[in-house]
């Protein structure tokens, strides 16, 4: 009888974390935070042609193309409620939630539209506190809360976050003098990323999650009109050496390294340019 209760208590942990039971199938459960933007539209589109389950969340729920086989919520990330339903299931996480210009930003309204991919326009308490930071303590934080018993539930489930590579200024030569010229609005956008890094590191620890850390530069694809004219600018800066430039990144690099990162359970913690490009063609 007693071997029995251990069974059924087996059975009933490894059916509530779905991860493993996912994972052994090839085929994952994928809550993709931001799915309808710029980034986050280029993952699910990946995923799915893998065979994956996507779901998305943003606050928009469905977009005027939306990708054939994905779910979509609308929903606001900075609702740890709605957080924890959207990842409950979830064998996997993507945190592609984020924007340049937050409503604190003089223009920043006028500004996002124009650089944004997906032409999303910032709400009133957008902030980068409100989209990067407190969106990802949520996911992280309702991950972490999930029931896990070790030997039992698997590994952690990948949650990979769309970080930036100024975000690793304080690692390389001369960025710390670099940041402390740079406008506020940058400042500020770099305290967020750090936070949700510096986050994602402690839930790492605790073994709740396996963390992802993209750090692209410029992100871009021949539609990116804004951006085109600067990229050859980053690409030579980074060629000829100089630490506190990273080459530029295409979307779709960014998303197949995204979902490789989430097939392949050996892959961890930050991810630059050069990690990006190799994980890009393990997918291909």
């Amino acid at each position: 009888m007693a071997k029995l209760s251990l069974v059924l208590l087996a059975a009933f942990v490894v059916g509530a974390d779905s991860l493993t039971m996912s994972a052994a199938a090839g085929s994952k459960k994928i809550t993709i935070f931001g799915g309808t933007g710029f980034v986050g539209s280029t993952v699910a589109k990946l995923c799915v042609e893998r065979g994956h389950q996507v779901t998305c969340l943003s606050r928009r729920g469905v977009p005027s193309s939306p990708i054939e086989g994905v779910t979509y919520l609308a929903g606001d990330a900075t609702d740890a409620g709605v957080v924890a339903s959207a990842v409950k299931d979830a064998d996997a996480v993507v945190h592609a939630v984020g924007l340049l210009f937050d409503v604190t930003t003089p223009g920043g309204g006028a500004l996002n539209l124009i650089v944004s991919g997906s032409k999303s326009k910032p709400g009133e308490g957008s902030t980068y506190d409100a989209i990067t930071r407190q969106t990802s303590f949520n996911v992280i934080n309702a991950l972490k809360k999930r029931v896990r018993i070790p030997g039992l539930s698997g590994p952690p489930p990948p949650l990979a976050f769309v970080s930036a590579a100024e975000a690793g200024w304080p690692e390389v030569q001369y960025g710390e003098q670099v940041e402390e010229i740079a406008p506020d609005p940058l400042k500020r956008y770099l305290v967020a990323k750090r936070a949700v890094e510096a986050e994602l590191a402690g839930a790492a620890k605790a073994g709740a999650i396996r963390p992802i850390v993209y750090r692209p530069s410029l992100i871009w694809n021949w539609s990116k009109l804004d951006v085109l004219p600067i990229i050859p600018i980053f690409n030579l800066a980074s060629a000829l050496g100089v630490p506190f430039v990273d080459k530029t990144v295409r979307v779709e690099t960014l998303a197949a390294a995204i979902v490789a990162g989430l097939e392949d359970e050996s892959v961890s913690g930050v991810q630059r340019f050069e990690a990006m490009e190799e994980l890009e063609k393990t997918v291909q």
